[in-house]
């Protein structure tokens, strides 16, 4: 149960109650008194099997960040069952019901629009980080609604953020697998948002540990966006680190504008990939065959296969170990930071999508729709290597 009840409802144009151990406080709906210096907005999709998470881990762990005028830390929150879509403001152990929505499709682009829309009016701040919250598969979706079937794929997901046209300053995936370099790359061509922070591989129940993720960020406002995401990863490694059973799990900060920016050294090292594809197939088989692949088995660390293709002696073609080598360079650019367990050692914080026959004759025509897949040449080259 929610230890904390929340706010009843008096006026959606006007006022809400809000709940307070002892007694009752009215407040005022819609914008903060002054604009705070952050806001950080959760987009709950608690319309599956996580339902029960939200109350369970995600609320309480929020309820123990302290109140701060500078930071405002808001949700829109929808639950399986629930019979309305809520919006509230959490400062402190208090949570404010600021509006009540009817059910929206939350596997809809659409509506993580209106969310962007929604919080940025009513909370303008210096940043926003916005928190992506629910089941996660890598660049085949995030926010799956169990009512609707939808969910959102990566080219929704640009369209959300582009039809919204906010800035925001760190994007975070609340969910599994997030961390590709398809999933960053379709951010990066929206031109809006500046650092990712998702994981590569699956998380534990309790996701992104809120407390000890926005408790330095309310000590210190001041934060720029950059040293947010860091400190997401930091908190992640904190929390995760000490814990007996979780050396299977990672955390990236992405600096996504050098993703797009670098984008042309993968171009490039998939066009000499193919170009050498009937002599060389092998070699890339034994480079994949001893790479780090996730749990999902066909999101594969993209640092550990560049490492295991450099290291095979009968790859010699000068221009492929080139190329190869300007990719582990950028990915040094923008992997800004990242931490992984004990069994994730040789993994560098982003993977990259590269399934078997069976799988890809099932997933080839949605991957063909992602930008990296077109833009790269990646999808020509899985189709050659795959047959």
């Amino acid at each position: 149960m929610n230890r904390t009840k929340r706010a009843t409802l008096v006026s959606l144009a006007l006022i809400t109650v809000l709940v307070v151990p002892g007694f009752f406080v009215v407040v005022p709906v819609g914008r903060a008194s002054a604009a705070a210096t952050w806001t950080y907005a959760l987009y709950v999709d608690g319309v599956n099997s996580l339902a029960p998470d939200w109350a369970k881990y995600t609320l309480p762990a929020l309820q123990s960040v302290p109140a701060s005028g500078q930071v405002n830390i808001v949700a829109m929150v929808a639950i399986r069952g629930a019979p309305n879509v809520l919006v509230e403001k959490i400062s402190g152990s208090s949570v404010t019901v600021v509006e009540t929505d009817p059910i929206m499709d939350m596997g809809s682009g659409a509506t993580l629009t209106w969310w962007i829309n929604k919080y940025t009016t009513l909370w303008p701040s210096t940043y926003n980080a916005v928190l992506l919250w629910d089941h996660g598969w890598g660049w085949q979706y995030i926010c799956t609604d169990d009512v609707t079937g939808h969910s959102i794929d990566m080219p929704s997901l640009q369209s959300a953020i582009t039809n919204a046209g906010k800035r925001i300053d760190v994007l975070a995936f609340d969910a599994c697998n997030m961390a590709m370099d398809e999933v960053a790359y379709q951010v990066s061509k929206t031109n809006l948002v500046s650092y990712m922070v998702a994981s590569e591989e699956y998380e534990g129940a309790v996701g992104i540990p809120e407390d000890v993720t926005l408790t330095p960020l309310v000590n210190n406002p001041a934060m720029l966006p950059r040293d947010f995401a860091i400190n997401m990863v930091n908190a992640y490694q904190q929390y995760y680190q000490p814990k007996h059973g979780q050396q299977k799990m990672t955390m990236a900060a992405i600096d996504v504008a050098q993703v797009g920016a670098t984008i042309g050294t993968f171009t490039a090292w998939a066009a000499q990939m193919n170009a050498l594809l009937p002599s060389y197939k092998s070699y890339y088989t034994s480079a994949l065959r001893s790479s780090h692949t996730m749990s999902t088995t066909y999101f594969t660390d993209m640092g550990s296969y560049m490492t295991s293709l450099l290291a095979l002696s009968g790859v010699t073609d000068p221009t492929l170990r080139t190329a190869t080598q300007n990719v582990q360079s950028s990915m040094a650019s923008y992997i800004i930071e990242f931490w992984g367990g004990t069994t994730m050692t040789d993994c560098n914080g982003i993977t990259f999508y590269w399934p078997n026959g069976n799988t890809w004759k099932t997933t080839k025509v949605d991957y063909m729709l992602t930008a990296f897949a077109v833009d790269t040449g990646w999808g020509n080259f899985l189709n050659s290597y795959i047959g």
